[in-house]
């Protein structure tokens, strides 16, 4: 029996392929690329945006031309939300997103005759579905501690799709970093919907409880975290992160605008200035602290006066990266039907306004970062690929370097001198 597995979306979604690779692996099936013919193909689907419901039709579509006598296995986000669209799309079995555990045993049943399986529950009043990984894909182990949110953003779906929040058992997260930190990973990097919500459902931990007893994990040198709201940087969260073994002094925000009537009308929970004194409080506790950051230009009633607002944020804040996005209407969503939609042509060009001041800020910071990490500063860079004699990977500020190996280093922790780079592309020598 051959299985594949073509996933779209975010790293939760990465995560949780990877795991039911591993599901399937376990009761028989041989895993094969996507692409080849084989019996069950699984979709892991997203529905953030329209876009993503085409490419995940598209790909439906697609598996059941590359294996016309197989079957697929469609779920995801945009299988929650759109059961019967996917079933139209050429589906054998719909399954939700709290039930994805239940995947492997679906897919031997397919193999065994059963068709038309529909798996889709209330995701609403779902519980915590348990999956793990015993060994990661990538040098950079993502582990989901977390499912749901429910900041209800007029511009996001997601929660309709992913339910509310709901925590993984405290346990189950340390005996997962503890098994893979056996096998040699190094970086553990903490992911769900809303990550920072981590805890607020089980009411006995939290979010810098969690990362401080990854950070004391034997073999576990690196810890970070995925998306975070500037909510959570509260005095006391920012105080324990400086505490935590192996922290990354990288944080990404998920920011969205640097205009507080912007944040109002996309229904976010803080302003321009709450976001500010978050940053300026990492920094405090964390002097060397980097920062990266979502932003959407364009949202609907954004007025240039606005969208400047956002500009000036941003070079005050001085971001090492951002993440920007063009609004894209999603249907179902409150700001979908709202007025004053911003032209695509204008959109477009805050978006490259935008980016030009950014990458400003992104060469002054990386010229100076190249100066001052030589032989007696170095930088400490993952290695995630070697290629031709190249390894490639990332500082502990998430800048991506590439230097000379004399043998496959992926995995390892590689003292670097930096002498250059290209872009945001840095290069250097091992040390080590």
């Amino acid at each position: 029996m051959k299985a594949s597995i073509f996933t779209l979306g975010c790293r939760v979604n990465q995560y949780e392929s990877d795991a039911v690779a591993e599901m399937l692996a376990a009761v028989g099936f041989d895993i094969v690329p996507f692409g080849e013919e084989c019996d069950i193909t699984v979709i892991n689907t997203c529905t953030v945006t329209a876009e993503s419901d085409r490419k995940s039709r598209q790909h439906i579509r697609r598996a059941k031309t590359i294996s016309p006598e197989g079957a697929v296995i469609v779920t995801g986000c945009y299988a929650q939300i759109a059961k019967e669209r996917a079933l139209s799309d050429g589906a054998a079995a719909v399954v939700g997103n709290a039930e994805k555990s239940r995947i492997a045993d679906i897919a031997l049943a397919i193999v065994n005759g059963e068709r038309d399986i529909n798996c889709v529950g209330d995701i609403m009043t779902a519980s915590y579905d348990e999956i793990a990984l015993s060994k990661p894909t990538r040098a950079r182990a993502y582990i989901k501690i977390e499912d749901g949110c429910e900041n209800k953003c007029a511009y996001c779906i997601i929660p309709r799709a992913r339910g509310q929040v709901r925590s993984r058992d405290f346990d189950e997260i340390i005996k997962e970093v503890t098994c893979i930190a056996k096998k040699g990973y190094k970086e553990i990097i903490l992911t769900g919907i809303e990550t920072a919500s981590y805890g607020r459902d089980l009411k006995t931990t939290d979010l810098s409880e969690l990362l401080l007893a990854v950070g004391g994990i034997e073999g576990v040198e690196r810890v970070t975290m995925g998306s975070l709201e500037p909510t959570v940087m509260k005095k006391a969260f920012v105080e324990n992160l400086s505490r935590v073994g192996g922290l990354l002094p990288h944080f990404h925000l998920s920011m969205q605008s640097g205009c507080t009537c912007t944040l109002n009308r996309m229904r976010r929970r803080y302003t321009a200035d709450m976001a500010m004194e978050a940053v300026l409080r990492v920094r405090e506790a964390i002097p060397e602290a980097t920062f990266s950051a979502d932003v959407i230009v364009g949202f609907p009633g954004e007025t240039e006066a606005d969208f400047l607002e956002t500009v000036e944020f941003f070079k005050k804040a001085g971001f090492l990266h951002l993440h920007i996005f063009p609004y894209s209407k999603r249907e179902g969503t409150e700001a979908a039907d709202m007025p004053d939609q911003v032209p695509e042509n204008v959109k477009k060009k805050r978006a490259k306004i935008l980016a030009t001041v950014q990458k400003e800020i992104q060469d002054e910071f990386l010229d100076c970062y190249v100066k001052e990490h030589n032989e007696e500063n170095p930088v400490y860079v993952l290695c995630e690929m070697t290629r031709d004699g190249i390894a490639n990977g990332h500082t502990e500020h998430f800048v991506e370097c590439n230097f000379p190996a004399g043998y496959d280093r992926t995995g390892e922790i590689v003292k670097v001198a930096l002498e250059s780079r290209e872009g945001s592309l840095l290069f250097g020598r091992a040390l080590n």
